[in-house]
């Protein structure tokens, strides 16, 4: 027999052996798992899609208030949302408390739908959690589309105040904590009954769920029984008190200042109410009864301040008239004194009074101010006659006898107040913006230059003061104010150790104003350079038909402009010196001239294009013969 060797395969060949045997077995699994996958892929491709779709628009399944909005865009859905929020603000709802029908209007209880909010709730569906809640959220969907809620707000307070006047509308019998009646002296006590009332957190959770249903029902907004809230025998105590309070007239006596007052028991009784301070029911004083019951005493005995005056006669001696306070009856204890009279055999107590307000300006203060006597006074004059005279005179009345406290800063136009014919001003002519117009208190710009200079000479700091437009021939150059309401104003500071004064007096032509106090001995000096900056008037040419084409007519001469340095200078006791300097500048008054309307230039307000009529030829005759 012949043996044949056995020959091992090489490496190469068993490799490439072992790695088609392999690719035939992945080959196999390979197809069956590929298949599987791409059939799984195949079912949630479309659930993926819609658990990590676009945040900008909205999820399948999705309503708002009723409404599919499923795969809207954000403006689709911006503009769908606001759309039913319009709807849902003002449509009204019906609601029944105890058998009374109501209706709600949402405007009243200020209800509104937030839109931008309601969007960001709709689009966040279905994208925020984890993945398979996303997933398991898709398929919900779609068995259940999910109703999104309107996001809103109203103001919980107006809910409650509504619910408050229903439920006093509606409920009948409602629980009542006991009281008393009164009818002339006879009292009746009514004690304290159980009853019924509006359950109120329920009723605003009911509402507040309605406003944003798609289609809310009539509500019956529920209502709850509820005990007496005091004891049956409650109204016993308060009734005989009230009977005793009511059982004659009472007598209130007041020694400062002396008054009487009685009071009537069919009047007593008008202002008895009862207060419940669980367990028990108290006797008490309604403040507006009692104010009706005094309205008359108070007319009779109530009084204002008077405040101190500081007075000086023709001499110019200097005196004090006392202050006195106000005085006013004391309703908050008035209760107590009719208690405190009906416990009495002769029905009779103090009337409460309060000496009260204080006087702006006490007698002890007004004698501490230090007024030893006239510290400036100057006058100006004006024509007779004229309607401003009455403004003068009115001003200096209100400011005579003003007094001014040391280091006190005052207004004129705050202390004086608007000028209205109400209080006794009237219409006459005034600068207003450079023009001369009619207006209420016109003209009190020559009181206003008085008390200027009395307040410049006397030394006393001059806070605020504006100069007029034009200058005015009766006032001082330089030294000269205007006033108008509110601006322009004269504000001075009282920046002596002294209280000031004021004393004014006027004639049919001219007015004075006199400060009293003590400056401190300070001395005053003024100067005034002469004009600078003189300015020339401008000319206005005004058309006028009935002027002849070769004359002109003066309407208005107008006057120059110009300016001044105005000085003051302060010497004061240990001869030091402070100099207050201001430039005043008056403007130039426009030359109004009237001319025939044909000589107006082209270009001028007023040209017309008429043409001016050509002069006439003029015969020359010869001379007669010597």
């Amino acid at each position: 027999m012949t043996e044949t060797a056995s020959v091992r395969p090489s490496l190469p060949e068993r490799l490439g052996r072992r790695a088609r045997s392999l690719a035939k077995t992945i080959s196999k699994r390979d197809v069956v798992a590929g298949a599987i996958v791409v059939g799984v892929l195949l079912v949630l491709a479309p659930v993926f899609g819609e658990a990590f779709g676009e945040s900008s628009k909205v999820a399948g399944g999705v309503w708002v208030a009723g409404l599919d909005v499923s795969r809207l865009e954000r403006v689709a859905l911006e503009r769908a949302v606001g759309t039913r929020a319009r709807e849902f603000e003002k449509r009204a709802l019906s609601a029944k408390i105890a058998g009374k029908a109501l209706s709600l209007d949402p405007a009243a209880i200020g209800f509104r739908i937030d839109v931008r909010e309601t969007v960001a709730r709709v689009l966040s569906v279905g994208r925020r959690g984890h993945v398979f809640g996303r997933i398991a959220g898709v398929y919900a969907r779609l068995v259940a589309p999910e109703d999104v809620e309107l996001a809103s707000a109203l103001d919980a307070a107006e809910l409650s105040k509504l619910l408050a006047r229903w439920e006093e509308t509606a409920i009948v019998d409602r629980a009542f904590g006991g009281g008393i009646k009164i009818v002339g002296s006879n009292v009746e006590a009514l004690p304290p009954r159980a009853g019924k009332k509006l359950d109120g957190a329920a009723a605003e959770r009911v509402i507040r769920r309605a406003l944003v249903a798609p289609a809310p029902p009539l509500l019956e907004l529920p209502v709850v029984s509820v005990p007496a809230p005091l004891p049956a025998d409650a109204a016993d105590a308060p009734a005989r008190e009230a009977k005793t309070i009511v059982s004659g007239p009472i007598t209130l006596v007041s020694n400062e200042p002396e008054a009487r007052v009685v009071l009537a028991p069919e009047r007593l009784g008008t202002m008895l109410v009862t207060i419940a301070r669980p367990p028990k029911l108290l006797l008490g004083f309604s403040p507006e009864g009692i104010d009706k019951l005094f309205e008359e005493a108070r007319k009779s005995i109530e009084t204002d301040a008077i405040d101190a005056k500081v007075l000086i006669d023709e001499k110019e001696k200097i005196s004090v008239v006392p202050s006195r306070p106000g005085v006013r009856i004391e309703l908050a204890r008035i209760g107590n004194a009719l208690t405190l009279a009906a416990a009495r055999p002769d029905r009779t107590a103090e009337l409460p009074i309060l000496h009260e307000p204080k006087p702006a300006l006490a007698t002890e203060e007004a004698e501490k101010l230090g007024i030893k006597g006239l510290v400036s006074s100057f006058t100006t004059r004006h024509p007779c006659c004229e309607k401003r005279v009455d403004n003068i005179h009115r001003i200096a009345d209100i400011m005579n006898g003003k007094v001014v406290r040391p280091g006190e800063t005052v207004s004129v136009n705050a202390l004086v107040g608007p000028r209205t014919l109400k209080t006794g001003f009237v219409p006459a002519p005034t600068i207003e913006e450079g023009e001369i117009v009619d207006s209420i208190g016109g003209g009190i710009s020559q009181f206003a230059t008085t008390l200027f200079n009395a307040l410049f000479h006397g030394g006393y700091e001059i806070v605020e003061r504006q100069p007029h437009t034009y200058w005015f021939p009766r006032y001082p150059m330089g030294h000269e104010a205007t006033l108008s309401w509110p601006k322009p104003d004269i504000i001075f500071k009282n920046d002596t150790a002294a209280g000031m004064v004021f004393k004014t007096s006027y004639s049919g032509t001219s007015v004075t104003v006199k400060i009293y106090g003590d400056n401190g001995g300070r001395k005053v000096r003024a100067e005034v350079s002469g004009r600078q900056n003189v300015m020339e008037p401008s000319v206005e040419i005004l058309p006028n038909p009935k002027v002849s084409p070769d004359e002109e007519k003066i309407k208005e001469p107008g006057s120059v402009g110009w300016s001044v340095i105005v000085s003051r200078i302060l010497t004061f006791p240990d001869k030091s010196t402070r100099e207050d300097r201001r430039r005043v500048t008056y403007k130039p008054r426009t030359k109004r001239i009237e001319v025939h309307p044909c000589r107006i230039p082209k270009g001028d307000k007023g040209y017309t294009g008429e043409r001016c009529p050509e002069p006439e030829d003029v015969e020359v005759l010869p001379e007669p013969p010597p």
